[in-house]
């Protein structure tokens, strides 16, 4: 098992149709940046978040992720603002990404804002054929033996809208598509998000929410949430990710994998949280758990109210 990632790599980089998937997050569900630039500014205030992922952990290959978001709202609200710095890895292939957001929110009533956001920057993609050399004398001679790489423009595109209790987005990530013999590059994806709050009493508040993940090609990903938050200070609950083969011909040969994922996020204070999710997988890895790990840090002036979308969404 210990080269198993490797050697699925290496097989699949023999395919001209090979393409990288997005890099996969389960604390989305408290800083949207990375799936929707319309979520840039969405709180009102300057967020700074930082996540490291590291999935199936023991297995030679397994999939590591840093990201760095920034963003803020200018111009009485109307205009987001944001960066994203992302590091993907799994196996001898990665991404390394530097993107801006701009989006334009309308108010559209009270506490209530409508956002069209877009996204561009550009992507370094590699793969390190040294990782993947082997003594089989069939070895395939299409796979680089050194290590490669390309850069390419980056950009996405979204809308976001968000209140006191409700929340939806959709997006779409990769909108320039490329294709490469060697170096695996991600297909488009859509997104569809939502979320509604629900108060249960001073202290409880219960939050569903769902994410669907779609490229046409491969199953349909599909996450549903349930979170709560205890006291205004404390994030706990889960989310279980499944797939479904919902049009025809995307993924028909593919398995469909289920996981499921337990999350907290806490507030030290009112400027800094830290957050932590343990992903298991239902699959034949399910021996090898994930691990993600969040620091956020909120800028503001005491003179600027807070609203309830800051914690909520």
């Amino acid at each position: 098992m210990q080269k198993f990632l490797l050697l699925v790599i290496g097989g699949l980089l023999s395919l001209n149709s090979w393409a990288q998937q997005n890099a996969q997050y389960t604390q989305y569900i408290f800083n949207g940046l990375g799936i929707n630039p319309a979520y840039a500014g969405s709180k009102g205030i300057v967020n700074v978040n930082g996540i490291y992922r590291t999935q199936w952990v023991g297995l030679e290959g397994a999939p590591t992720t840093q990201t760095i978001s920034v963003d803020g709202a200018i111009a009485k609200q109307k205009v987001g603002l944001g960066l994203l710095l992302i590091n993907d890895q799994i196996g001898a292939q990665g991404q390394k990404s530097v993107l801006t957001n701009t989006a334009f929110r309308v108010k559209v009533a009270e506490n209530a804002r409508i956002a069209l956001g877009i996204a561009a920057g550009i992507s370094q993609y590699y793969t390190d054929g040294t990782l993947l050399q082997t003594n089989n004398p069939n070895f395939d001679p299409t796979i680089p033996t050194t290590k490669i790489s390309t850069s390419l423009p980056d950009t996405k595109a979204g809308l976001f809208f968000n209140n006191q209790r409700l929340y939806v987005g959709l997006s779409a990530s990769n909108l320039i598509k490329f294709k490469n013999k060697f170096v695996a590059t991600p297909a488009r994806h859509f997104y569809l998000t939502s979320g509604y709050i629900i108060p249960l009493n001073d202290w409880l508040t219960f939050k569903p929410s769902f994410l669907i993940k779609e490229d046409f090609k491969s199953p349909t990903n599909i996450d549903l949430n349930a979170f709560m938050l205890i006291g205004d200070r404390i994030w706990l609950g889960g989310s279980y990710r499944t797939g479904t083969k919902s049009f025809k011909g995307n993924g028909q040969e593919l398995n469909v994998s289920n996981a499921w994922a337990l999350a907290t996020e806490i507030y030290l204070s009112e400027k800094v949280k830290v957050g932590y999710a343990h992903d298991f997988t239902l699959t034949s890895l399910r021996e090898y758990a994930g691990h993600e790990l969040s620091l956020g840090f909120y800028f503001f002036r005491k003179e600027e109210s807070r609203t309830l979308s800051i914690r909520y969404f």
